[in-house]
């Protein structure tokens, strides 16, 4: 095939009706990447449900073929996000099925990726820059040359980390003052509160909206209240100062056939940091995480955290296993 038969593929947004088509796509795409990502239908169900994407429009795929022979081949996501007081954030992804790259594919996605992603930003915030950024296996180069060639530039580094349950410590107590307590639908609003603070210092961070917590948290399918907690002080019992979050994803097991809680957040308000609250938490969630009959854990950490946070991972027992890079791509305000 020619670098011209890139113009049979028909570019057209994705919609419920072709989930299964596009969880299809994935799976073929992560057995030659080995990102370590698996989704399933209903993983691809609840982020079309997201408020914030406009299904029709911000999930695009590219159709080889027509009709009932068509095959999805590629394709690309647009989630923007609530814009702070210097930018519009806006997270894209996407990718080509492997036995069809190097046909120009890619390209036109990315193309038409960042028309989308341009049209998002005149329609929500073109008073402000847009900062449009991606998620990528640092060992990737192909797709590394894709983004340079759009302009995209590396900006800061990702770390998987990952830790088999087998001898877990016991936990230790909290220092005095404090109460650990497992996680209760009532906890909701003070663990998001909790986490919006605790994160203010790291790099890029964008604030969670109500509707964004209540999307990847509270109402997920992958959420696991049971295995998530939250420590409150004596002082002012009704707030979270530390707190984990935990999930688990059903596909992992189906594409591995291991358990695996995922450590999606974790962090500590920082008036009270500096005793040892989130070691305690991670011990005390990785016991946990063993009793319920997991096999293994997982986090993501970011290489410019400014908490220590990979120190304390490590201590845990959590070592690294890949490493992503973040790409990002600035727009100016629209005229």
């Amino acid at each position: 095939m020619t670098t011209n038969d890139a113009v049979a593929v028909t570019l057209r947004p994705l919609l419920h009706a072709d989930i299964p088509a596009h969880a299809k796509l994935l799976a073929a795409i992560e057995a030659v990447d080995d990102t370590g990502e698996h989704y399933s239908e209903a993983d691809l169900e609840e982020e079309y449900a997201n408020p914030d994407v406009e299904v029709g429009k911000d999930i695009v795929g590219a159709w080889e073929g027509s009709g009932d022979d068509a095959q999805l081949v590629g394709y690309f996501s647009i989630y923007p996000r609530h814009a702070d007081d210097t930018y519009q954030k806006i997270h894209v992804e996407g990718a080509v099925r492997p036995d069809r790259r190097g046909r120009g594919i890619g390209a036109r996605l990315v193309r038409a990726m960042l028309d989308r992603a341009d049209e998002v930003h005149a329609e929500k915030h073109p008073d402000r820059p847009a900062k449009l950024t991606l998620l990528g296996l640092s060992s990737n180069e192909e797709q590394a040359r894709l983004l340079a060639d759009h302009g995209f530039e590396a900006e800061r580094y990702s770390f998987v980390m990952r830790t088999v349950l087998g001898e877990v410590l016991e936990p230790s107590p909290l220092p005095d003052g404090y109460r650990m307590e497992r996680y209760s639908e009532s906890w909701s609003k003070p663990m998001h509160d909790a986490h919006n603070e605790a994160f203010l210092d790291h790099p890029n961070f964008t604030p969670w909206t109500e509707v964004m917590w209540k999307q990847w948290v509270t109402d997920s399918r992958n959420f696991r209240p049971e295995l998530s907690l939250v420590v409150v002080h004596e002082d002012d019992p009704a707030t979270v100062v530390a707190y984990i979050q935990s999930n688990e994803f059903d596909a992992y097991f189906e594409a591995t056939g291991r358990r695996e809680a995922y450590v999606a957040k974790v962090g500590t308000r920082r008036a009270h940091r500096g005793r040892g609250l989130a070691g305690r938490l991670l011990r005390q969630a990785l016991w946990g995480y063993q009793q319920a009959g997991y096999e293994e854990a997982s986090l993501d950490v970011d290489s410019e955290n400014p908490t220590g946070a990979l120190g304390i991972y490590e201590r845990a027992g959590f070592a690294m296993e890949k490493r992503f890079t973040d790409y990002m791509l600035t727009r100016p305000p629209v005229a």
